[in-house]
């Protein structure tokens, strides 16, 4: 592919407790990059912005996009074509709930920072045009999620053990 995902930008909401680092997240888009077969470029290096939120502004973004009124783990947002950096080079926006990831967490028996990179890959995934609208494309996707956790030491997040 003609572009290479270089950087990404974290920010929480106030109030959001949940440790992040970015060093693990960049471990992420490396295999995502790697599993994609991008190529390094000049002009397309692209950035990913993510935002951890709280479960009251998931749901209103959720609501506002999808017209379902409630919290959810991973919302993904192209950019919007009026608003991009200088350089043109968002590739999107991920909006990850924390208090939803920590409950889900909890109840598959993850580690909450497993769990975290999943949806973050998952989200990614969105953004790169992956969708789970049909089953032929849900197991494209997961199939993709699986190798890329895999490379990140993470167990199959379809295996759920409830």
């Amino acid at each position: 592919m003609n572009f290479h995902l270089k950087d990404i930008l974290i920010s929480k909401d106030e109030g959001v407790n949940l440790k992040i680092k970015k060093s693990d997240l960049s471990k992420c888009i490396n295999f995502i990059n790697s599993e994609q077969k991008t190529r390094k470029s000049k002009n397309l290096n692209l950035t990913v912005s993510v935002k951890f939120i709280t479960s009251q502004n998931m749901k209103k973004l959720n609501s506002s996009y999808s017209g379902i009124n409630k919290a959810t783990n991973v919302l993904s947002f192209l950019p919007d074509l009026n608003e991009t950096d200088e350089n043109n080079n968002f590739v999107g926006d991920i909006a990850l709930c924390s208090e939803v990831l920590k409950k889900e967490a909890k109840e598959q028996k993850k580690k909450i920072h497993d769990h975290l990179l999943h949806l973050f890959t998952h989200g990614v995934l969105h953004l790169l045009g992956y969708e789970h609208d049909s089953k032929r494309k849900a197991a494209l996707m997961e199939s993709v999620e699986k190798k890329i956790l895999k490379k990140l030491g993470i167990d199959d997040p379809y295996q759920i053990e409830l």
